[in-house]
């Protein structure tokens, strides 16, 4: 696969889904919350993305509660352009997964924003993780 990424540590969801998930997970408040949201460089382009819990269901969107996390920080990047918006599921038996990445890649124009969904479970981390990084 021929794409570089950087996981982005400056940004996080809204203060009420950060105050949420770490309730729900029942750690201190005051913690900082890391999703997993990456610049992506692909070939000439500049790329954001997240890797967001959930399912799209009849053209809608259906968040875990850190999904709906990593989604909000994807929307909270500061950029001067205004970007272009991608929801694409992501599945571990289409074909595996980084040709499904590329293919997304290759199809979005430059500076676009890409939310992948699917069922982040470990076997799904595994696979994810040959191509991002999943821990700071």
């Amino acid at each position: 696969m021929s794409f570089a990424q950087v996981l982005l540590t400056n940004v996080t969801a809204n203060q009420d889904t950060n105050h949420a998930i770490l309730e729900m997970l029942e750690l201190d408040k005051d913690q900082q919350v890391q999703y997993h949201v990456y610049e992506v460089a692909y070939f000439e382009k500049q790329i954001f993305c997240c890797l967001s819990g959930g399912v799209i269901e009849d053209n809608e969107i259906q968040f875990t509660p850190v999904g709906l996390g990593a989604f909000e920080a994807l929307t909270n990047i500061e950029d001067e352009e205004d970007s272009e918006y991608f929801a694409e599921q992501i599945e571990l038996a289409e074909g595996g997964i980084a040709a499904q990445i590329e293919e997304v890649f290759s199809r979005v124009p430059d500076k676009s924003r890409v939310c992948f969904i699917g069922n982040l479970n470990d076997e799904m981390q595994n696979e994810l993780g040959k191509y991002f990084t999943l821990a700071h």
